[in-house]
Order: structure tokens, then C-alpha cells, then sequence
């Protein structure tokens, strides 16, 4: 299994912020389910104000290969909603996975 972990800044942070960048990031993890054979997310709020979500994949190639996957254009408004809401997204870390204790 393969991870990628972001940290998103909000460019307004209140409540409904909060609650519309939640909704845009369960859409587009389920397309990335769906559509690339990813196996799913986990999204935080840190006490910094900040998102932090991780990201699991069969392999880096399945990652990778979604690039080439053509967007939906319920896809297309979640991005756009996204860039309303949040600025650029950084990657902390990403490698496979060596022990998995989350069962």
C-alpha cells in the first residue's frame, strides 16, 4: 500500500468553510475510489487550524496512473469549489506502507 499525506490552509477559516472543504474532499476521494482504484482517505483538523489528510493506494503506479484518468465534470466543480476554498496543497510525506495498525 501506498500513502500521500497534505496539509491545507483554508483562506477563511470558520465553520462553514470547514464544513464545504470536508464536503469537496469526501467528492473527490470517492472519484479517486471510483474512477482510479484508490482505496480511500482519512482527513484531520489540526489544532493549528490547518487540514491534514492522508491518502492510501494499492501502489505508487496506481497513483500515479490516475493522472492519465480523464476528470468527470462533477470532478471538474469540486476542484473549482476547492480553489475557492483552500490555497495550494502541500505534500508532506508519501512512501508505502511497512506496518499497518489501524485494524
Amino acid at each position: 500500500m501506498y500513502c500521500v499525506s497534505y496539509k491545507f490552509t483554508l483562506l477563511s477559516n470558520n465553520s462553514e468553510t470547514r464544513r464545504q472543504f470536508i464536503e469537496v474532499w469526501g467528492g473527490i476521494t470517492q472519484f479517486f475510489k471510483e474512477s482510479c482504484g484508490a482505496l480511500g482517505s482519512r482527513l484531520h483538523y489540526g489544532e493549528d487550524g490547518c487540514f491534514y489528510a492522508y491518502a492510501q493506494w494499492p501502489s505508487q503506479s496506481v497513483m500515479l496512473a490516475s493522472q492519465a484518468v480523464v476528470p468527470t465534470e462533477h470532478f471538474g466543480r469540486l476542484r473549482m469549489k476547492w480553489a475557492e476554498l483552500a490555497g495550494p496543497s502541500e505534500i508532506l510525506w508519501q512512501g508505502e506502507v511497512v506496518a499497518d495498525m489501524l485494524d
